[in-house]
């Protein structure tokens, strides 16, 4: 590629700077404009990340300092590989991280089968509990701290919050009013689970894959903190494509906790439990409109009826 894209982030005398000071001289690089708060210049084995704006200078520093303190503790995590501050290359501090190999996800969502998003699910499961594993006490405090993630997301979890949805189903369902109790007793295991490094944004832009839909990366860590591990399981993080499935999201779920619970080897809730939550939590209100979202309705109803229907 030649360096005219290039120039949208770097313009010269900064594109032949950052070449010498990088080591890029007569190097291809390719340019990427897709990331919301970063610009991304990649090498044959190196990712460059430049904050858009100042504003977004603090959550790549917080990215750089979580990825240097994992030092490839996990396959599907990029390794850091170095830092700059250059104003002779760009007025915000800049990182590199090592280049996995692989397609992101979201450039092949729409026209993939059932079965291979299922294997991409399972796959992801299982590279979730790689990171969930990871010890708390051995990051920066920053990472040790529980936050409640983008839009309250630890909070949702709490049975206060959880009730009232709970309440609604119940009687759009017409089921017993015991119903209620039961699901909040079901959902605590989830609640009194320990703290692990989550990712906080898991979605399709996110993911890389090889060519048998097996997760080979996840990035931009900026999000990542302390929190419930049914955090990086939220489909609502995904963009649109996911939910050309989800009548079989019980399905896609199941295989996808299945495996990061056998990954994991620890005792965990039921895949149950966790489908159940996302299903209270994502029921839309009744005055939401909109063909969509009346279809979303029946079909989250429609696996709470299941959940009314256990012995």
């Amino acid at each position: 590629m030649d360096d005219e894209r290039l120039h949208a982030v770097l313009i010269e005398p900064q594109l032949a700077r950052f070449r010498e000071v990088c080591g890029l001289q007569g190097e291809g690089l390719e340019i990427r404009f897709s990331g919301w708060h970063r610009h991304a210049i990649l090498s044959h084995d190196r990712v460059f990340l430049f904050p858009r704006h100042r504003q977004w200078v603090a959550g790549l520093q917080r990215e750089a300092a979580l990825l240097g303190a994992l030092n490839d503790r996990s396959p599907v995590v990029p390794r850091l590989l170095g830092a700059w501050q250059d104003d002779g290359i760009s007025p915000y501090p800049f990182i590199a991280t090592s280049r996995i190999p692989g397609t992101v996800w979201g450039a092949l969502e729409a026209d993939v089968s059932f079965d291979q998003v299922a294997t991409m699910v399972t796959s992801l499961g299982r590279a979730i509990a790689g990171w969930h594993s990871i010890e708390l006490r051995d990051l920066p405090p920053r990472f040790r701290r529980r936050g409640p993630g983008p839009r309250g997301f630890d909070v949702s979890l709490a049975e206060d919050a959880l009730r009232p949805q709970a309440e609604r189903a119940v009687k759009l369902l017409d089921a017993p009013g015991k119903t209620v109790e039961t699901w909040l007793n079901d959902l605590a295991p989830l609640r009194k689970l320990k703290p692990v490094l989550v990712h906080g944004d898991v979605h399709e832009d996110q993911i890389l894959v090889d060519a048998e839909m097996q997760v080979t990366g996840v990035f931009d860590w900026e999000t990542a903190s302390a929190g419930n591990p049914v955090k990086d399981f939220d489909f609502g993080e995904w963009g649109f494509n996911i939910f050309r499935w989800e009548a079989d999201f019980p399905e896609l779920r199941r295989a996808m906790w299945d495996a990061y619970a056998a990954a994991r080897g620890i005792e965990l809730p039921s895949w149950r439990v966790m489908h159940l939550f996302y299903c209270l939590r994502d029921l839309p209100p009744d005055d939401a409109a909109g063909e969509w979202t009346a279809t979303r309705r029946n079909r989250i109803l429609d696996a709470l009826r299941d959940f009314t229907a256990d012995p």
